[in-house]
């Protein structure tokens, strides 16, 4: 019986050490809200890829910052930054995503919050959605991606969208 135990605790031993190899191999893959462009590059090597991120707002283009890509073996991760930072992220990759997968990438993003499933159970296989007490929010599609948008992404596009208004509004030099 002691024999038993000890076989025991050395396989439940293995699968937390290996459980661990993974999600710290698999971390690396994943960029996090809030982190600068220095930080990113530094995580990824050089951007795949850069563009710039717009709204249209009083019918004119406006630039909310830049857009950064990246490839990580299979994981393909898109960064929209707004004052240096990363507001948004978009992670996709080929294949169906493990729920192992899906918590990584909550987690990496979580900035000390938690994430509270919002999805409607009636579409919870095709597409799957969270939000944070910040009112960040976090949204998988199956087979596709998963999107994450940090609370002040919204509060800058706001803002522009407000200043936009504002221009909008000045008399014409006539």
């Amino acid at each position: 019986m002691c024999q038993h135990k000890k076989v025991m605790h050395t396989m439940t031993s293995f699968r937390l050490v290996a459980l661990l190899i993974f999600c710290s191999v698999l971390g690396a893959a994943h960029a996090r809200l809030g982190d600068t462009e220095a930080e990113l590059v530094k995580r990824f090597g050089e951007p795949t890829l850069r563009s710039t991120h717009s709204i249209f707002a009083q019918g004119k283009r406006r630039e909310m910052g830049p857009v950064l890509y990246f490839k990580q073996e299979d994981w393909s991760i898109s960064c929209d930054l707004v004052d240096g930072r990363c507001m948004r992220i978009s992670y996709s990759k080929p294949g169906d995503w493990s729920e192992d997968q899906i918590q990584l990438v909550l987690s990496t993003n979580s900035q000390g919050a938690a994430w509270t499933e919002t999805s409607k159970l009636s579409i919870a296989k095709l597409q799957r959605t969270w939000r944070r007490s910040d009112g960040s929010t976090a949204e998988w599609f199956k087979n596709r991606s998963m999107d994450l948008v940090w609370n002040a992404y919204n509060v800058a596009k706001k803002k522009l969208e407000e200043q936009a208004k504002v221009e909008g509004m000045k008399k014409p030099k006539i």
